[in-house]
């Protein structure tokens, strides 16, 4: 890396947009925004990270000249010159660690600021701490927006999708810039920008949580038919990576299924090491708390997301792998019913039609994972009073993100046709694609308890999906029981009103 003979920053008012923090998505973001053709000011505080600054500038000179553009960033380790070289109102984007670092800038921000200035939180933070922020600095005459990112370093580089939230004034400050940089996406054209405006407060961070939520419950799915093709169906890696790119070219396509099918052949690099990567991996699935964050705030809606859940639970389990190894030890060949067919014995005719049932499967649990996570986001936009347009997420996550997926097509006509639908399970279109896919998905749950394989997200959307059909369920016993022993009351089927039972 370069490192300028000066580090004296350029105080005249130039630049159009500012990005706090050159970790490895602020440095791609910044590359992205002043590619686009925006003047940008970068900052990184003058510590042990500081080359970090210096490492953006020489991308800039290098990635500029191979495009034959010039990518024009300015390079500031002081924060008061950083502000003076941003054109009012400023906008700056913050890449930085969530909570205390994110509170620590806004003190430290907030006295250079003049009125009408907006500061962007493109971490993955809790919605409920980009409230708080937002109403602080909005008496102090900033705006502070609160804007969920996905699609990784890639994604930040090229166009990632962008879900901003905050008041519709700073929208529109910030709005052409988003656009430029966001990804593009179309029924037609690959043109429309991946970015919308969410809603005011913390509704863009709360809408990435969900979108995390269900990444979760997407890459569970994924896991779980890795799991059944290669301790049932006896499939290698070769075979496998066949299966899921044979998969993504249909009804299956997205971003998980198309890195599903890289990861699976990747040979280990390592020195001394053969065969491939995946298969040197520890099993142990680490979290950053979105996830969790999606099932507690589900809850506090009261809206189910067993797909979630089921996927979260997973991940904790994972990381009790001494445990496991104990458990395997002592409970192999000890349990009944839950041992793993012999794959050779299976046919090849036998093998692809459990692939054909795995392919329904993975379809109608997506569909269930992402009517979960809307019917989150829409009791929450109910709660807070957001009006978060759910026809509009479901565009915007068609590109750059990681959940991108085919299915958004139809999920994004749906909300399109019917903005209020209390639940994607009501569409007519939904509704057809899931029944046609629900035997597949009732036939490898059945397969993986047969097996004694573990299949949490599998089961979980069954268990959803056949909740959600029956119109009277067994909640009735529940109900008795609490009025039973602790005289909470019941309502009638027949009757208005509240009853209490001398049982």
């Amino acid at each position: 890396m370069t490192e300028p003979a000066t580090k004296k920053a350029k105080t005249e008012a130039c630049a159009d947009f500012g990005v706090f923090g050159m970790g490895t998505m602020g440095q791609n973001l910044a590359l992205n925004i002043a590619e686009r053709g925006y003047r940008l000011a970068a900052y990184n505080r003058p510590d042990e990270f500081q080359a970090r600054i210096w490492g953006a500038l020489d991308r800039a000179k290098k990635e500029g000249a191979a495009a034959g553009k010039t990518i024009l960033i300015d390079a500031h380790t002081e924060l008061p010159d950083f502000v003076a070289a941003l054109k009012t109102p400023r906008r700056i984007l913050l890449s930085i660690p969530s909570g205390k670092p994110v509170d620590m800038t806004l003190e430290a921000l907030a006295p250079l600021l003049t009125e009408g200035d907006v500061v962007i939180d493109g971490g993955n933070e809790m919605f409920k701490n980009t409230e708080r922020r937002s109403k602080e600095m909005l008496e102090k005459g900033i705006h502070f927006m609160g804007m969920g990112i996905s699609g990784g370093e890639v994604g930040a580089r090229h166009g990632p999708s962008l879900m901003p939230g905050g008041t519709k004034e700073s929208w529109e400050r910030v709005k052409d810039v988003l656009e430029a940089m966001s990804a593009k996406a179309g029924d037609v054209k690959e043109d429309a920008p991946c970015v919308t405006w969410v809603g005011p407060g913390g509704s863009g961070h709360y809408v990435k949580m969900v979108h995390n939520g269900i990444e979760y419950a997407d890459m569970q799915f994924i896991a779980e038919a890795y799991d059944l093709m290669q301790n049932v169906c006896g499939f290698t890696n070769t075979e496998m990576a066949a299966v899921f790119d044979r998969w993504n070219k249909g009804r299956l396509q997205s971003y998980l299924f198309e890195i599903t099918a890289e990861i699976l052949v990747k040979k280990d690099d390592q020195e001394g090491c053969a065969g491939y990567l995946l298969d040197q991996i520890l099993d142990q699935a680490g979290n950053k708390g979105t996830g969790k964050w999606t099932v507690q705030e589900a809850a506090d809606v009261g809206i189910a997301v067993p797909c979630v859940s089921a996927a979260l639970e997973a991940r904790y389990t994972s990381a009790q792998k001494s445990d496991r190894l104990k458990c395997e030890k002592l409970y192999k060949g000890k349990v009944d019913g839950a041992e793993l067919p012999v794959a050779s014995t299976l046919s090849a005719a036998e093998k692809e039609g459990i692939v054909v049932e795995m392919e329904k499967a993975l379809f109608a649990a997506k569909i269930l994972a992402y009517a979960q996570g809307l019917s989150v986001i829409q009791a929450a936009s109910v709660e807070y009073k957001w009006e978060v347009k759910l026809s509009e997420l479901a565009r915007i996550w068609r590109g750059g993100c990681i959940i991108r997926a085919k299915l958004l097509n139809t999920i994004s006509a749906a909300l399109k046709k019917s903005p209020h639908l209390s639940t994607l399970l009501l569409d007519e279109e939904v509704s057809a694609e899931l029944c046609e896919a629900a035997g597949g998905l009732r036939a490898v749950v059945a397969r993986a308890v047969a097996a004694g394989l573990s299949a949490p997200g599998f089961g979980g959307a069954l268990a959803y999906f056949d909740g959600m059909r029956r119109g009277r369920c067994s909640a009735n016993m529940i109900q008795a029981q609490r009025d039973f022993f602790g005289a909470h009351t019941f309502k009638r089927l027949d009757k208005e009103g509240s009853f209490h039972a001398s049982w």
